[in-house]
């Protein structure tokens, strides 16, 4: 690393697009700049770009002058070409979201620092220094075109291995295979360390301004949505209100994995057949799905108002009885197999079975489909919650993202009284 480069922003922007319920994820993963057209998966760039971020800036080294020139020259070349991954980066992360808030990203025009002037022409910066990266190392050999002035056709240019006499600069010769070129054009180039150091780094420090566009277009994306009225039919049973909000959900960007999960679990309780259970807990189950009632107008303000906080109400599709950590692992089995619709009978079953055997749920649960049972044991969790829960140490709580992924996975770890 170099001190001019800071890996702690790359680590903040990567924070920062994560921000939001991965609003930068959901915006650019089908991004459209116009309605009915085939989107484009922006996504996968921006990981890209952020990845080798991350890897080029902890990696990076300044060069040293050692013994045996060639090793110096090679280095030099890794210098070099580990600037341009970074400038890259930077120059693709504007691509992808600047095209979104059109922004336009800074110093693209700037020659402040090499001031290049090369075949009689003024050089910007960014060109110049693609310049740099040709004859110190990358198109050494093969030589670059460049259409001259006064010359009937395109010229090419090719350099000697690099040396230093000193700590601060670096210096190679420019052949051609034009003889008067090489007598105009070529000769010796020099280029200093410190001069490629501020211009990386000016570019580098323009993720700064690139978050606070991130944050304008989730303000602006959200006040947008926040004007448009979302419907619900209170006529409907609760169902089809929560299909209803489901679908707008899913169509508004924001909000389209906002308590996914939860919503899907709920809507597969309120698909249940009620009949398929006896008496006593069918007045369980009953009571159950009556308190998850007012998840409905919660759904309905979080969709409407793009409120991203967490809300108490949603811990009612979660298992949060004592008994439930008294019998982890068996609830656990059971549950995983019953959410995929597993149809359990005996000998398939065992910890189903255990927890039988041991009074927590009756015995007819061996004959129930997988999606009743899966209702039946969250109703009888939420009852046994009631007079025995177990509380959830909000300070020992952990999200691990993990945005290799596609979509990205997000880990939650909760320790438990």
């Amino acid at each position: 690393m170099i001190s001019e480069l800071k890996l702690e922003l790359i680590n903040t922007f990567r924070n920062k697009v994560h921000e939001h319920n991965d609003f930068i994820r959901l915006y650019f993963v089908d991004y459209k700049p116009k309605n009915n057209i085939e989107g484009k998966d922006i996504w996968s760039k921006i990981c890209s770009c952020m990845d080798w971020l991350t890897v080029a800036v902890e990696g990076i080294k300044k060069p040293e002058i050692n013994k045996n020139m060639n090793r110096s020259s090679l280095e030099f070349t890794h210098f070099i070409v580990t600037i341009d991954m970074i400038v890259e980066a930077v120059n693709h992360l504007w691509l992808s979201i600047g095209q979104a808030v059109n922004a336009k990203q800074p110093y693209i025009k700037d020659r402040s620092i090499f001031k290049g002037r090369e075949f009689d022409k003024d050089y910007t910066d960014e060109k110049y220094f693609k310049e740099i990266r040709s004859w110190f190392g990358v198109h050494a050999v093969n030589g670059n075109e460049v259409d001259l002035d006064g010359f009937n056709k395109g010229v090419r240019f090719f350099s000697s291995w690099s040396g230093s006499f000193n700590e601060g600069e670096f210096f190679l010769r420019l052949y051609s295979n034009n003889s008067t070129a090489e007598k105009k054009y070529g000769g010796i180039k020099k280029v200093r360390v410190e001069s490629l150091i501020q211009f990386v780094e000016l570019r580098y420090n323009t993720l700064w301004k690139l978050m606070d566009h991130i944050d304008d277009l989730y303000l602006k994306e959200k006040t947008i949505l926040q004007n448009t009225p979302i419907q619900l039919d209170n006529s409907k049973d609760e169902l089809n209100q929560l299909k209803q909000l489901y679908q707008q959900a899913k169509e508004r960007k924001l909000t389209k994995e906002y308590y996914e999960e939860s919503i899907l679990d709920y809507m597969g309780f309120l698909s249940c057949d009620l009949n398929d259970y006896k008496e006593a807990e069918r007045e369980i189950v009953a009571r159950y799905l009556s308190d998850l009632k007012s998840i409905i107008p919660v759904y309905y303000k979080i969709i409407q108002e793009v409120d991203e906080r967490e809300f108490e109400v949603f811990e009612l599709l979660n298992m949060r009885s004592r008994t439930y950590d008294d019998n982890y692992y068996d609830f656990s089995k059971v549950l995983e197999s019953a959410a995929e619709g597993s149809k359990f009978h005996s000998g398939n079953g065992v910890s189903l079975e255990i927890l039988i055997e041991k009074g927590v749920l009756p015995d007819y649960c061996l004959s129930l489909s997988g999606p009743s049972l899966y209702l039946l044991i969250h109703a009888i969790d939420h009852e046994h919650n009631k007079t025995n829960s177990r509380k959830v140490e909000k300070n020992e709580i952990v999200q691990i993202i993990d945005d290799i992924s596609d979509p990205p996975v997000i880990l939650t770890i909760k320790s438990y009284k």
